[in-house]
């Protein structure tokens, strides 16, 4: 079982793009199916560079865990969409508070230039008792 507290209150506004995460997820211990979802989305006339890399570093603490701790665009949910999302799966065996530090680097783009993007995020972690 999943819980997603704070959705909508998760935009953290740049300027000219977003990183959408929540701010805490809940989890049951050792269940599987816990899902923290991270989106990317860009102001209109902007686009993420699909030719330069899109990294998206994950640094979970004590009991959670996920598959693989760095992603790029091509695990994206929807790879080729100008506003990648992820669903990062997570599972923890044993009940407490924790974080999910993420750092996502990539690079941003208008008609003739583009700049790089590098920024940092924690997300909390509360993880029940089954």
């Amino acid at each position: 079982m999943l819980a997603i507290a704070g959705l909508a209150a998760t935009a953290h506004a740049e300027p000219g793009w977003d990183l959408k995460i929540p701010d805490r997820v809940e989890l049951v211990a050792g269940e599987p199916g816990g899902t923290l979802p991270i989106a990317i989305s860009v102001e209109h006339g902007l686009t993420i560079s699909k030719d330069a890399g899109l990294v998206l570093d994950l640094a979970p603490e004590g009991a959670l865990e996920v598959k693989r701790r760095r992603l790029g665009r091509a695990d994206a949910v929807d790879p080729d969409a100008d506003s990648p999302r992820f669903q990062v799966a997570l599972r923890a065996d044993a009940a407490g508070d924790y974080r999910v530090r993420i750092h996502v680097v990539f690079w941003l783009c208008g008609q003739k230039t583009c700049r790089p993007v590098d920024a940092r995020r924690t997300v909390a972690v509360a993880v029940s008792a089954p």
